[in-house]
């Protein structure tokens, strides 16, 4: 007689459980639904969109998509590194975008929208994948990431920008008025995947940065106090491949791996584990029953 009380209590407990995870789960994908407009989404550099083989050596620029407003461009830079679609190394999927940074040549590759934001949200989405590079002690060198820019024709502002040192680590971010590539206190591990997010908030004029959905801090546009009348549109997100100091560092070269690609018109929805869905959904239907009451 005890035993079954214990199971049946136990299945209780289990099925209360599952149910506040599944319930969970439903309101992250509702507020994930929240989500207005994809600007750029990359489909995973996959075929047929993306091909190995383009201009003979699979480079990204030049690519179209059949959807998600247009090509892949090189948007800044002076033209030495190199981005292409291979095989060898991805995180899903069986392609992704290899950036080779070829010293002192700063390159950046992205595609080139307008009429941007509609609200007041966009979130940048990436998974990146940095290898080691070997530099001078106590300074940076290689920097690979993403950044964010209001390009409209008549000024180049920087928004955001978050990425790796390539030779620390480092997770870092370009600080507000000076452009200082600045440490968040976070590293991650060499050959190794992560995902990474720049939330612009353009009510606030500020940037939040996520590595694997673990928020970093919230700082002002970079170049939000250097371009007369202020940054208010978004025109390129870009893969970024750049010296992160001077020096020495200008001569390094690196490699850095990317896939899954997106910017969309919304706010960022780091994804949520297990227990936080549980907790979210418990919430909530504590919130039910107080009501109910």
């Amino acid at each position: 007689m005890i035993d079954r009380q214990i199971k049946a209590h136990a299945v209780r407990g289990l099925f209360r459980y599952t149910a506040t995870v599944v319930f969970g789960l439903a309101l992250w994908c509702d507020a994930a639904s929240m989500r207005a407009q994809t600007i750029v989404d990359s489909q995973g550099f996959e075929a047929p969109l993306f091909t190995t083989t383009f201009n003979t050596t699979g480079q990204l620029e030049g690519q179209t998509p059949a959807t998600f407003n247009g090509t892949w461009l090189r948007t800044k830079g002076a033209g030495s590194s190199t981005a292409v679609i291979q095989t060898a190394v991805v995180e899903s999927g069986s392609q992704a975008v290899r950036v080779d940074r070829i010293g002192n040549s700063n390159d950046r590759w992205g595609i080139p929208v307008s009429g941007y934001p509609a609200g007041d949200y966009i979130c940048i989405s990436w998974d990146m994948r940095v290898d080691q590079t070997t530099g001078p002690a106590g300074t940076f060198g290689p920097f690979f990431g993403a950044e964010a820019y209001d390009d409209d024709g008549t000024a180049i502002g920087l928004l955001a920008s978050l990425g790796v040192d390539a030779t620390t680590g480092d997770v870092l971010y370009q600080a507000p008025d000076t452009g200082f590539l600045t440490e968040t206190g976070v590293l991650v591990n060499f050959g190794q995947w992560n995902n990474f997010m720049i939330d612009l908030d353009y009510a606030n004029h500020v940037a939040s940065y996520y590595v694997n959905s673990t928020p970093l801090g919230t700082f002002g546009f970079v170049d939000q106090n250097n371009v007369a009348g202020g940054l208010d549109e978004f025109t390129d997100a870009d893969i970024s491949a750049l010296a992160a100091a001077g020096g020495a560092s200008e001569s390094l070269g690196g490699t850095a791996y990317y896939d899954n690609f997106t910017v969309v018109e919304g706010l960022c929805i780091p994804e949520p584990t297990g227990a936080a869905l549980a907790v979210a959904g418990l919430a909530a239907i504590m919130a039910r029953r107080r009501t109910m009451c």
